[in-house]
């Protein structure tokens, strides 16, 4: 949570994308007490599982299914957050092209100034997807940690 640029205090949104049973967003939520998450999940199992985990943060979140795969997700979601989120989903989709297009779309319900943040299985390459981010517009991109099989990956958009 250090790597999200707000007070802990802030009345900060996120979306965590690929959020499964919820524990990324739970995390987020315990950290930041005033934050508002969606959640985003393509199985409806995942959905259910995600609502009950979450249900003590009631109010405070909204689950949406749509499969980020397909291009035009984002448009189920809509919004203007603060942070985008993500651990352990995104590569699932295996196509190199739809995890550019997963990561292009995040950056279109971003505020500017806001941050995208990727935990995740460095496939492809960490250099790649760095290369991504950078492409795609986010700025002060790094990895901000680097393990043999998992790295936290993320970037920034301009403030206005």
């Amino acid at each position: 949570t250090e790597v999200i640029p707000h007070p802990k205090d802030a009345s900060i949104s996120f979306l965590d994308l690929g959020s499964g049973p919820g524990a990324l967003a739970k995390f987020v939520l315990q950290h930041f007490p005033n934050a508002k998450a969606v959640c985003h999940d393509g199985s409806e199992e995942m959905i259910k599982l995600g609502q009950d985990r979450l249900a003590e943060f009631s109010g405070r979140v909204r689950h949406v299914q749509a499969d980020f795969s397909y291009r035009g997700w984002s448009e189920k979601i809509g919004g203007n957050f603060d942070a985008g989120v993500s651990s352990i989903a995104i590569p699932n989709v295996r196509a190199y092209e739809t995890i550019q297009s997963i990561y292009g779309e995040a950056l279109s319900l971003l505020k500017p100034g806001g941050c995208f943040l990727n935990f995740d299985r460095m496939r492809p390459s960490l250099d790649e997807q760095l290369k991504w981010l950078r492409e795609l517009g986010f700025e002060n991109v790094q990895s901000f940690w680097d393990s043999p099989k998992r790295a936290l990956i993320g970037g920034f958009l301009k403030k206005k």
